[in-house]
């Protein structure tokens, strides 16, 4: 009963908000040339980003997306103390520090996310997302939640 109910089909409504965008987009570019790999990963990113931070916001999901391409640029980065390992306390490329830089970013990024689902608590019948129910798993242990950092830190 519980998979036909109204609460779970209304709990797929921002997955076809956003195929509804892409179909659209199409539609309205007839005739013309679509990048669809571009589209896709537009598609993805958008369902992804709204199931985890039940957000549409076009400037926070700018911030996440900027954030994850620094991680990937580090993470494939060269990095010759791998090689040298004797030349890891000198850092000649600053990949270090751009990792520092990197993770505060996301640090940041992740408390202002964390204090917005704080500050805006959903109702018990509210459907809510990842965040949501990691604050509600994290408030049902035998600390609570007094700080963004200690949640994110755990």
């Amino acid at each position: 009963i519980k998979l036909f109910s109204r609460k779970r089909a209304e709990s797929w409504q921002s997955v076809r908000e956003e195929v509804d965008s892409v179909v659209r987009t199409v539609a309205m570019n007839t005739g013309k040339e679509v990048n669809i790999g571009e589209l896709v990963f537009s598609l993805t990113k958008n369902i992804t980003y709204r199931a985890a931070f039940g957000s549409t916001s076009r400037e926070r999901q700018g911030e996440f997306i900027t954030i994850l391409q620094e991680f990937s640029k580090l993470f494939g980065a060269f990095n010759m103390a791998d090689f040298i390992p004797g030349l890891a306390w000198v850092d000649p490329q600053g990949l270090n520090d751009r990792l520092a830089m990197a993770r505060g970013s996301l640090d940041s990024f992740i408390d202002k996310i964390i204090d917005a689902h704080m500050n805006n608590k959903k109702q018990p019948d509210e459907e809510g997302d990842m965040v949501d129910e990691l604050l509600v798993f994290y408030g049902e242990g035998e600390s609570k939640v007094s700080e963004s950092d200690d949640l994110q830190n755990s």
